[in-house]
């Protein structure tokens, strides 16, 4: 063959070999991605896992199967907890990174996006296995990732998924500062609803693959972050009009509306949740609808909490579980002894990596036995059920007598008062509660809180920044870390108002 023949025939091959690398590969959620990724939402994963063997990922230029394959991995340990199958599945990351950063150019927007995204979700799922430090180097690099793709691609509007829920929790997130400004992590909770409700806007409008998770992201800082319970409880019923039946969507809504107070609402959801073969099975939804039937003061949430112990093999939430057994135990038998029993249980089931957790294992450390009258006050107010709550505790008003159980009625009492919006006698029983409580106690650092929270609703927002920071100033044995982020959540907010 002649010089000149080869290499014309070695242009041939370097031209290919650059196409085939670089301006050949791409990314688009075609209509064949839309199907699997919603599978993947509907926790239909079986048939996401077929339909992702059925890609010719030999000849296929478009990498997104990659990002889809990466979020079946994430979704099914996120729910299953299964280490052996986390140790087999976190090999793949690697293999996906090379192949994006090998085949996408440089200058592809989605190059950036896509690798940050496999990123996070491995962080979120390593935090679950308490592989923590590896978790935030994951998450250091993701917001590089995006921060660079921002700075190039400005209108890549993607870019503001991830990026809304870092910005919304860097400023009050137990990080200390000079770690914050080492690493040139910045935001804020304006910034990151900012960015989130522009990509819900462009995902409404474009009907986006992206779409129920825009939702999520919105309905989640401005529920916890934001403070704007209203809007995202609103939310609730116009969003995930096409994922009805995903079980994802009944563990977010249901979370929210527990947490809102919404307790009937949240067990009418969790009730007619979809089951069966063909969704991954989602135990964690066992254990919420026990919760709702507990706080319903219901005894049959007994099974629901049997069943999710019994059945699931993970690690968090176990330690909770046995708590709500042993609370079980008290409230509809007042039996001392099956305290005790699943009591001891928590302190040897399960891990201490929630605050749940964490709480329900200091619970089982000590030899206090909750008060059964209190617990149920407790319990009714969760679920939102004010006027029964009140009730009781006005039935019970020996109990301010009791020098170890007075701190705790004041705070119970305070409470039911606050959401009823009797301001002016929560206000005076939060107040009592810090004079005489101790620094290291739960109702006197949560009585800041709300303290805190009260006033920067009715617009007294010097008094507002002045009980967030007393909260700051308190470091209660249970729930610190929590009542901390949400203090911290205050002073963003009315710094901007």
């Amino acid at each position: 063959m002649g010089t000149s023949k080869k290499y014309i025939l070695f242009f041939i091959f370097l031209l290919t070999v650059i196409f085939l690398d670089g301006q050949g590969y791409y990314i688009e959620y075609d209509k064949e991605s839309r199907s699997i990724y919603n599978d993947i939402i509907n926790l239909k994963l079986d048939d996401a896992r077929n339909k992702l063997a059925e890609i010719d990922k030999v000849n296929n230029l478009n990498l997104s199967y990659l990002h889809l394959e990466n979020y079946l991995d994430f979704f099914e340990l996120f729910i299953s907890e299964d280490e052996s199958r986390f140790d087999l599945l976190k090999k793949n990351k690697k293999t996906r990174l090379k192949q994006l950063e090998n085949k996408l150019l440089d200058n592809d927007p989605y190059k950036r996006f896509v690798i940050a995204e496999i990123h996070l979700q491995w962080a979120l799922t390593r935090s679950k296995f308490a592989e923590l430090f590896r978790s935030g180097r994951e998450i250091y690099k993701a917001y590089n990732l995006l921060h660079d793709n921002m700075n190039n691609h400005p209108d890549f509007i993607y870019n503001n998924k991830s990026l809304s829920i870092i910005h919304a929790l860097i400023e009050t997130v137990s990080i200390p500062g000079f770690i914050k400004s080492l690493f040139g992590i910045e935001g804020s909770i304006k910034q990151g609803l900012k960015e989130i409700k522009a990509l819900n806007t462009y995902c409404i409008n474009s009907s986006d693959i992206f779409l129920p998770e825009s939702e999520a992201i919105y309905m989640y800082i401005l529920f916890y972050q934001g403070n704007q319970k209203e809007l995202a409880l609103e939310l609730i019923q116009s969003s995930f009009t096409d994922y009805n039946e995903s079980p994802l969507v009944c563990f977010l809504k249901s979370k929210l509306l527990q947490r809102a107070g919404k307790n009937d609402e949240a067990l009418a959801l969790l009730e007619h949740r979809q089951s069966g073969s063909e969704h991954a099975e989602f135990l964690y939804l066992d254990y919420l609808e026990g919760l709702s039937r507990l706080r319903q003061l219901d005894p049959s949430c007994m099974k629901y909490f049997e069943s999710f112990v019994k059945k699931f093999n993970g690690r968090h939430f176990i330690k909770e579980a046995y708590q709500k057994l042993a609370w079980s135990s008290l409230v509809f038998e007042n039996d001392t002894e099956a305290y005790k029993s699943y009591m001891a249980l928590v302190k040897i089931k399960g891990s201490r990596l929630t605050d749940d957790d964490k709480q329900a294992y200091r619970e089982s450390l000590n030899n206090y036995i909750p008060n059964p009258i209190l617990l149920k006050s407790r319990l009714l107010y969760d679920g939102g059920y004010y006027t029964r709550t009140l009730q009781l505790l006005d039935e019970n008003k020996n109990l301010l007598n009791d020098a170890e159980l007075k701190s705790e009625y004041q705070y119970r009492l305070a409470r039911v008062n606050q959401a009823l919006e009797n301001y002016t006698d929560a206000i005076a029983l939060y107040e009592d509660l810090i004079i005489i409580g101790k620094v290291e106690s739960y109702f006197n650092c949560n009585a800041a809180l709300q303290l805190g929270l009260i006033y920067e609703e009715l617009g007294e927002l010097q008094k507002s920044e002045k009980y967030f920071k007393t909260c700051l100033r308190l470091n209660p044995k249970v729930y610190r870390q929590s009542l901390h982020q949400k203090a911290r959540s205050g002073l963003n907010r009315i710094s901007l108002k």
